[in-house]
């Protein structure tokens, strides 16, 4: 369970929170950070916050807790970029708790700047951690929450002070030592253990949504296959209307001729609307096509069959429940974040795989990887960047919830896919970007070949520092 008002109390009374200087700030998931502080007399101390779950609580840590990505979340950047921008460097010059109530408000004073950092320690909806001006208009937070007018640029409003009426608090039956060291212990392990069980439950969904894909789109290759896999009765059907050309009549729908390989005759349908040379090129074309098709959906089935094992081993090792507990904590937080799929897409992707500021860029450099993107590496969000009207590569934006795609990576995508086609010599270029669910695959076209809808235009002139950048250290010749 939570802490209660009582218990915070006690905890704030053992922190040597006021005098501290926040030096820097770390957020571990979606409820928890770490508060990295130096006292003059207490030295370098750390202040662990965990808010909306079963086990919300602060207290100082014995040992700073390791994290992935030194510090950072894939998902949960704003705030914690907010508070290393604004808090970081800042001195609590006040401590105060709402009377009877779980929210600590702590007064920072940075250069010259006063702000205030609300934590309200509640299991709920109603928890979070909160940055305000002196006019306690709101600066940002840890949850955006519009339907309780929280979000930037609103008036924060504490409520009013409670009163000790009603239910009874009171402190758990204490050890030796201090409440700070109490409390790390008694949640720690508990905490952790609630932590592995819904991020498992978490990843098995994921795990479940995504093998559920996979395993559909083998089963439409293998219908295709199956379909397709009769491409060589168009060729002999083909030849025998060749070897009898000339019991062909124009406007005839059907033939009937001797099977050569079974010796008994044979119907064949004929378009009455074809001249009588056109139907023997009509089922060579036929049996091309359907070849082609074959082929193609067979590498696809290959391929995917070996992404569902690869996808499934992996995720059999994830949830192996004989892993260590901080560790398997640690694989599935990353897990969620989608790290360990972008580090696959990174290492296996087709073309190239660069960075723009926090986007992604994935290059294809001719048509197969062009159609290698489109087929296993990009999503509907995603956004697709190509010159119009000239052959070249296709470059696609990785989305990102919750940002929208700058300037400054538009133009890094299309000063990459003008260097990645026919319009590179000239050295400018018209292109056109949409998003990938906005495509549509031309019929019957040729490998990779897409039509887009929806789509914006936009004129680049190439740039060689903005290219010399985004390739260092990629042979792109």
């Amino acid at each position: 369970m939570s802490l209660n008002w009582r218990e915070i109390s006690l905890i704030l009374e053992e922190l040597p929170l006021v005098g501290s200087v926040l030096q820097q700030t770390t957020q571990h998931d979606f409820h928890s950070l770490s508060w990295h502080f130096y006292h003059p007399e207490a030295g370098r101390w750390t202040l662990y916050t965990e808010v909306g779950t079963p086990f919300s609580r602060l207290h100082q840590l014995s040992s700073p807790i390791g994290v992935n990505q030194q510090g950072k979340t894939a998902k949960l950047q704003r705030f914690i970029q907010f508070c290393r921008a604004n808090l970081e460097g800042s001195r609590v010059e006040a401590v105060i708790q709402q009377p009877y109530d779980r929210i600590v408000h702590l007064v920072m004073l940075n250069h010259g700047r006063t702000l205030n950092l609300y934590l309200r320690f509640y299991s709920g909806p109603g928890a979070n951690i909160l940055v305000t001006d002196e006019q306690d208009t709101l600066l940002d937070l840890l949850y955006r929450r519009p339907g309780r007018e929280e979000q930037s640029g609103q008036t924060f409003t504490l409520p009013p002070p409670r009163t000790e009426e009603g239910k009874e608090f009171s402190i758990r039956e204490r050890t030796e030592g201090s409440f700070n060291a109490q409390i790390e212990a008694e949640y720690g392990q508990e905490s952790n253990e609630y932590s592995y069980e819904e991020l498992a439950k978490r990843v098995e969904i994921k795990r479940d949504r995504e093998l559920k894909t996979i395993q559909t789109t083998i089963n439409s290759l293998s219908r295709t296959v199956s379909s397709a896999g009769e491409y060589e009765r168009f060729r002999k059907l083909a030849d025998l209307l060749s070897a009898n050309q000339h019991l062909l009549k124009n406007k005839q729908e059907q033939i009937e001729v001797d099977d050569w390989e079974t010796g008994e005759p044979i119907t064949i349908e004929l378009d009455g609307r074809l001249q009588a040379r056109d139907n023997i090129l009509l089922y060579y074309e036929k049996y091309q096509k359907t070849k082609k098709t074959y082929e193609n959906a067979l590498a696809e089935l290959e391929k995917t069959q070996a992404l569902f094992q690869q996808r499934q081993t992996h995720y059999e090792a994830l949830l192996r429940p004989d892993r260590d507990q901080g560790f398997a904590i640690r694989s599935l937080k990353k897990e969620l974040d989608g790290v360990g799929v972008e580090a696959q897409s990174k290492l296996q992707s087709p073309g190239l795989t660069l960075q723009s500021g926090h986007f992604t860029l994935l290059v294809g450099r001719n048509a197969k990887e062009n159609d290698e993107l489109l087929r296993h590496y990009v999503r509907g969000n995603d956004y697709w960047m190509h010159t119009r009207d000239v052959p070249g590569g296709y470059v696609f934006i990785k989305y990102i919830r919750g940002k929208t795609v700058p300037l400054d990576v538009l133009l890094d995508a299309a000063n990459l896919a003008l260097v990645f086609s026919k319009a590179k010599s000239q050295g400018k270029a018209d292109l056109y970007y949409t998003q990938v669910k906005h495509l549509r695959r031309a019929k019957g076209g040729k490998t990779g070949l897409v039509l887009p809808t929806q789509e914006k235009n936009i004129s680049v002139t190439l740039d060689e520092s903005r290219l010399s950048r985004l390739l260092l250290g990629h042979d792109h010749a």
